[in-house]
């Protein structure tokens, strides 16, 4: 007889069963609360009591928690669930009251986890996320619900295609309601566009094939896939999932459509022609909200090289969009009235005060970041761009540095990636001030590396590596790993950070001609940039040019009039002593003060 091995269950243990998670919110409630909190408040209250509970209790719901904007419940029955949603819209449509509010409800079905009387899981994470794809006054639902009410509710749902969630891995299709509608069943397209995302959303068309050689038409599409892909690890893009954009394939299409359709602000399409035994791939950037052309490009490489090719192209594209949308996400940001802005549009009218890297500039940064930090506490990417504009003032000679500065510079830069430890941008950016003000070179060489692992098609990333890669005296890959970034994005706002960087890599590779060349070329796009100035001189005195290493400290001096040997000292991360000494001995000779 055969042991057999028997499996106590507890009421302690977690348990797992099918439901129908629920979420809600008012739209425009933090508003309303800033405008009128007493009025709004007791309006709220008023709505849980004479609308939310008494539709949860006729339909067979639970409410597990209120959420002071909104809340959570879940059924048992996706059918109850979708008609307790519908009675709630409803009700709340018919209030004469003011202020006049409007839920937003994400419905799906699936398989939870219960514990303590919270549920949890993946699923009930798709319906929080569902929530902020509905419309106001609308519900949006995922296939699964779709499909289980399909035949018993007498409503009408619109197709709102595959949507790729944040935070999701696998794509959802959606279904999505709206109070006029009354029959069950599907339309060709949605009734009215669907809502951007908060963050810059992209779709990417298939490619037209000009040839009718399958095997061309075949690496068209693999390209697309690759581009999607590379696209997708740019965490603040939202990026339209393959099989949405594909339902395009073969039709000629306005992007205005597109974007319509899709939800989307921008949208990418190109086009592949083989010629001889070159394969040329053109590609453009536009603005599905009115048709504008913001960036287009064309590429060739080898036919027999077809798989590296398509590695090369997406990473290309996606490094070249990258910073073409920040610009129109920037210049969108401008155009948005004062009172209507939130974290991310101040966090976005930032950044060309810190790409300019003036000292007025950069305190125009704070100032919009610390206005982002204040709407928004978890914000990681504001902490670590005002870790950054510290480390510029400092860099720049606004300020005049102290080791109790440093230490709270690097304390944001810890603290951005403590709130958000998988953001590519904030981990190189965090990376570079924790090396530069704490020389804390292990913690920059794992966030760095961790960052152009997430995202390798970011030359930002690959910037801040290479400049690492400097500081720890391993200066041919730092050359690599810059012109990498420079190749990524040959027109980056920060242009002239990635050539100082070079010319500093090459002077110390003893490389005096392309030295200075990168050098001057960094401050004929920023005549601001004191670290030019300073490796500009160094370089110049190792190439015997002392007379000139003498005018480029003067003209350092206007700009940073504190800067000296002393604080030269602080301004550079290396980690060994040979480097180091080469850098303050060259600016002694150049006339630097003590």
């Amino acid at each position: 007889m055969g042991m057999g091995i028997r499996l106590a269950v507890t009421d302690t243990l977690p348990k797992r069963r099918l439901s129908c998670a629920v979420f809600a919110d008012l739209v425009g409630y933090s508003a309303l609360v800033e405008e009128d909190e007493t009025r709004t408040l007791a309006a709220v209250e008023s709505i849980l009591e004479s609308i939310v509970l008494p539709n949860l209790g006729r339909h067979r719901g639970r409410l597990i928690r209120t959420t002071g904007d909104g809340f959570f419940a879940e059924f048992s029955a996706a059918s109850d669930a979708v008609r307790c949603g519908i009675e709630i819209q409803e009700a709340m449509a018919a209030r004469d009251n003011h202020p006049r509010l409007a839920f937003r409800i994400g419905i799906n079905l699936g398989e939870v986890t219960e514990k303590a009387g919270d549920i949890f899981g993946q699923d009930v994470n798709v319906a929080a996320r569902l929530e902020t794809l509905s419309e106001p006054e609308g519900i949006c639902v995922s296939n699964a619900v779709y499909e289980a009410v399909a035949g018993k509710i007498d409503v009408q749902f619109h197709d709102g295609g595959i949507r790729t969630l944040h935070n999701i891995k696998r794509p959802v299709h959606i279904w999505r309601w709206a109070l006029e509608q009354k029959d069950f069943g599907t339309t060709d397209s949605p009734a009215s566009p669907l809502p951007l995302p908060a963050r810059p959303s992209l779709a990417v068309l298939p490619f037209t094939s000009m040839s009718d050689a399958p095997a061309q038409d075949y690496f068209a599409d693999g390209l697309v896939e690759e581009i999607i892909t590379a696209l997708a690890k740019v965490r603040w893009f939202f990026v339209i999932a393959r099989n949405s954009s594909f339902t395009y394939k073969g039709r000629s299409v306005d992007v205005r459509q597109v974007s319509r359709e899709l939800g989307v602000r921008y949208v990418l399409e190109g086009s592949v022609r083989k010629d001889a035994d070159q394969v040329r791939i053109a590609v453009q950037l536009l603005d599905g909200t009115n048709g504008n052309h913001l960036w287009a490009e064309s590429m060739t490489g080898k036919l027999q090289q077809i798989f590296e090719l398509q590695d090369m192209v997406a990473q290309s594209v996606a490094g070249a969009i990258e910073p073409k949308l920040r610009s129109a996400e920037i210049e969108r940001a401008r155009r948005k009235p004062t009172e209507n802005l939130d974290a991310y549009d101040l966090y976005l009218r930032a950044l060309p005060h810190i790409a300019s890297g003036s000292a007025a500039d950069i305190a125009a940064a704070l100032a919009l970041l610390q206005q982002a930090v204040a709407l928004d506490a978890n914000y990681g990417l504001a902490y670590a761009s005002t870790a950054w504009c510290r480390e510029l003032q400092f860099l720049v000679g606004a300020i005049k540095a102290s080791p109790e500065f440093f230490a709270e510079t690097c304390a944001l830069a810890r603290k951005a990636v403590q709130l958000d430890p998988s953001d590519p941008e904030i981990l190189s950016t965090a990376a570079i001030v924790v090396t530069l003000m704490a020389k804390d070179y292990a913690a920059g060489r794992e966030w760095v590396d961790a960052a152009t692992r997430l995202n390798p098609s970011s030359s930002q990333a690959w910037a801040r590596s290479a400049m690492i890669r400097c500081w720890t005296s391993e200066f041919a890959e730092s050359v690599e790993y810059f012109s990498r970034a420079m190749r990524l994005s040959p027109t980056d706002p920060q242009l002239h950070i990635f050539q100082t960087g070079l010319g500093m890599a090459y002077t110390f590779l003893q490389n005096w001609p392309a030295a200075i060349d990168w050098l001057q070329r960094a401050l004929s796009n920023n005549e601001h940039f004191a670290p030019a100035y300073r490796f500009l001189a160094v370089t110049l005195v190792q190439s015997g040019r002392l007379e000139e290493a003498g005018n480029a400290i003067r003209k350092l001096l206007t700009i940073d009039p504190l800067s000296s040997l002393s604080r030269s000292s602080l301004y550079t991360g290396f980690r060994d002593p040979g480097p180091k000494r080469l850098y303050l001995e060259s600016l002694r000779t150049a006339g630097l003060p003590d």
